[in-house]
């Protein structure tokens, strides 16, 4: 027999309920819809910071749980904390980004590109040099 899915109230209100599930997603039932019918969807919400919202995009969308570790890990390394400034800098963000992205991930799949993150950059240290030329301007206004 299958055990369900464990999971914690987010919010609730007349018009919806979310839900985190133990694997890191989100389920948020619609209860008042056009044709009156629930609709409930799982997504993976986002952590990154806006800075990284095409990058990451596609990679949240068509590898939810990778993305979803990958920000757990970010986060217990400190980085990305919701209402502290300090935990946002992004330098060492994208630095931790390269060192525990998994090498198996495929964060371009919306671009019909299935290579992986090894195929793409072939190692860590090539990603991260291609992430801080990609947000080198970014990176520039962020020490402005």
């Amino acid at each position: 027999m299958k055990k369900g899915i464990k999971k914690e109230l987010i919010y609730q209100d007349e018009n919806q309920t979310k839900w985190l599930l133990d694997n890191g997603l989100t389920q948020v039932t619609y209860c008042k819809t056009k044709d009156c019918e629930p609709i409930t969807m799982t997504y993976a919400s986002y952590w990154h910071p806006y800075e990284l919202r095409h990058y990451m995009r596609d990679y949240a969308a068509y590898s939810p749980i990778s993305y979803v570790r990958l920000g757990q890990k970010i986060r217990s390394l400190g980085l990305c904390i919701k209402g502290n400034d300090d935990t946002w800098d992004l330098r060492r963000l994208l630095t931790a980004i390269a060192n525990n992205i998994s090498l198996h991930a495929k964060p371009f799949l919306g671009d019909n590109d299935k290579r992986t993150v090894k195929e793409i950059y072939g190692s860590r240290e090539d990603l991260l040099e291609r992430l801080l030329v990609e947000f080198r301007h970014q990176l520039v206004e962020e020490v402005a």
